[in-house]
């Protein structure tokens, strides 16, 4: 399954990017719609140059923003991730796929970091496999998953194949929440899995 990225710019490279960036599922935005699609659970790259807006209208950004830039002087009161232009084609590569495998994801009283779960408000944390973490993080992006879904795009199962692979992974991600007391709950509902808090 394919890492999720939101990219917001104005300009003409966003017809550029499908074939820079394939290996992520991108969702190409205006820079105006930042406002309300800033999405915490994944990779936001904003894209700026001399004509573009002032950001600092848009609140503030939080660590899961890269922002590339052709601009000498970016400030901003929380100081998120710049990437200073020019770079070279594979620099610009190197440079996304090294911030998103760095990466924190937050959601409610969760925070992931690499492989790390952390429950925000207590400071206990556990260790996910990278396929647990798959699941967690395809049901924060989606809230409302199939099972079938994560059989097949996750776990790589053909739907029609009888297996408890599923089940086994979900048992082992409930129990490792339950330990850090998380708020945040897997509920499944007929062939759905969702999150909940």
């Amino acid at each position: 399954m394919k890492n999720g990225l939101n990219i917001f710019c104005n300009n003409n490279i966003k017809n550029f990017l499908p074939y820079l960036l394939s290996e992520y599922e991108l969702t190409i935005m205006r820079l105006d719609q930042i406002k309300d699609n800033i999405e915490v659970s994944q990779a936001n790259i904003i894209i700026i140059s001399n004509n573009d807006i002032d950001l600092r209208h848009y609140g503030k950004l939080s660590d899961n923003c890269l922002i590339i830039s052709n601009l000498k002087k970016l400030s901003f009161n929380n100081k998120p991730n710049i990437l200073n232009c020019p770079l070279s084609i594979n620099q610009l590569k190197n440079r996304i796929k090294y911030f998103i495998q760095n990466l924190k994801v937050q959601f409610h009283d969760l925070s992931f970091h690499n492989e790390k779960l952390i429950n925000l408000d207590n400071d206990n944390f556990c260790y996910l496999t990278k396929i647990e973490l798959e699941i967690l993080i395809c049901l924060i992006k989606k809230k409302e998953i199939s099972k079938n879904f994560i059989k097949e795009n996750i776990l790589n199962i053909r739907s029609n194949i009888e297996t408890n692979s599923l089940e086994s992974h979900l048992s082992r991600i409930r129990k490792k929440m339950s330990l850090i007391k998380t708020k945040v709950k897997i509920q499944t509902k007929n062939e759905k899995l969702l999150i909940t808090t």
